[in-house]
């Protein structure tokens, strides 16, 4: 297969791409022909480091909804919903997420499910029935977000990674003892050998401050690059020095570390003077800090908008962020492609001669003006296999 004619991101003049058995073997310029895309802008494809499928499009479904429009809302009215859903509900749900994920040119996706009780371990059930459903068209990796630190909760756990799920989540911000659900995480990351993904000080209180416990603790095991935080809202609110304090140590333990701008912006800051709510991206990339994005909830009781476009989220972290610079929306473009491919420790991702061919073809000329527009998706690729097809250009009656 041969596209021709597309400006790779990052690159000046359009190239053409040469893909064979899933990958890409030549870029540069073919005498073959092929499909002609009049130099638009080409990306590898999107990833995903932080959602809900569980959750995802339940707003409104027999009467959920969040009143205040508050985190803590949210949790008592999703943990009301939950149980009296079946396994179908959340697979159908579950699975229109996907596709609308997959039409924004996403190919690969890391989705928390809630595995706070054994009602968890069904739904995990289902979302590996999808996993196989959905195999060579986007990945899909689940964390399990449970309550680790209680005999209860690390039972669950235990249970869902014999299941197969991939990386040990959990809250602890929202937990009794957040040391002791921590230490709990990262003891059942080691004995699975598994990553570690988890909700961190999503709130705006400056004196409840997790992260530096975390940050911590994985230096001391030796955990670097193997632990991901996300939200850490808490963080912005702090002092500088306490702020410059915490990023050095999380610098020194390779925490990744995932904004979910649209959702934060929507939970947090609702006291006045209303604050942003997201944690400090600029500072944490000066640091050397590998900074993703993520689309978190998307039409649910946490977030009552939203949408599986990385590139959206991409642009809102643009405005709430102040990522203007020119190298700062190439910054912003990166926190959706490079730096969740490292957290999701994809081999092979990118545009060069031997990745795979896992593309997104945007209708816009260059990355600059993709990111601004948030453009059309004209065609998705994964492993050089076609999986969305928009056609190019508008009619104007």
């Amino acid at each position: 297969m041969i596209l021709k004619n597309l400006r790779l991101w990052g690159r000046g003049e359009p190239v053409d791409i040469l893909v064979d058995k899933g990958k890409i073997v030549f870029v540069g310029s073919a005498q073959d022909k092929g499909e002609d895309f009049g130099g638009r802008a080409v990306f590898p494809g999107f990833v995903e480091s932080h959602c809900h499928l569980d959750k995802t499009l339940s707003l409104g479904v027999d009467g959920l909804e969040n009143q205040s429009g508050t985190l803590l809302e949210a949790i008592e009215r999703w943990r009301e919903s939950k149980t009296k859903r079946a396994k179908e509900d959340y697979k159908t749900r579950a699975r229109a997420g996907i596709w609308q994920a997959i039409s924004r040119g996403t190919t690969c996706l890391r989705s928390h499910l809630d595995m706070d009780s054994p009602k968890g371990l069904e739904v995990l059930e289902g979302m590996l029935e999808l996993r196989a459903e959905f195999a060579g068209r986007i990945d899909l990796e689940f964390v399990a977000l449970g309550m680790p630190g209680t005999p209860e909760g690390d039972a669950v756990m235990e249970q869902a990674l014999e299941m197969g799920i991939d990386v040990v989540g959990g809250a602890p911000h929202i937990t009794p003892d957040p040391v002791a659900s921590m230490k709990s995480a990262l003891d059942l990351a080691e004995r699975y050998d598994r990553p570690v993904d988890l909700h961190m000080d999503e709130h705006e209180d400056p004196r409840h401050l997790d992260l530096e416990t975390l940050a911590e603790m994985v230096r001391a095991r030796g955990l670097q690059g193997r632990v991901t935080s996300d939200h850490n809202c808490s963080l912005t609110f702090q002092t500088l020095e306490v702020q410059s304090r915490v990023i050095e140590k999380v610098a020194e333990a390779g925490i990744h570390m995932v904004s979910l701008p649209a959702v934060n912006l929507v939970l947090q800051g609702k006291g006045h003077p209303p604050a942003r709510g997201l944690m400090p991206i600029k500072a944490l990339r000066q640091a050397g800090i590998n900074v993703a994005l993520g689309s978190d909830n998307v039409r649910d009781p946490f977030q009552p908008m939203g949408n599986y476009d990385l590139l959206w989220q991409a642009n809102v972290a643009v405005h709430a962020a102040h990522l203007t610079m020119p190298e700062e929306r190439v910054a912003a473009l990166e926190m959706i492609t490079r730096a969740p491919a490292k957290i999701l420790g994809l081999r092979g991702y990118g545009l060069e001669v031997g990745c795979a061919a896992d593309l997104v073809i945007l209708d816009a000329l260059t990355a600059d003006e993709a990111l601004a527009q948030v453009s059309p998706r004209l065609r998705v690729y994964k492993a050089g296999r076609l999986i969305y097809k928009q056609e190019v250009g508008q009619s104007w009656l």
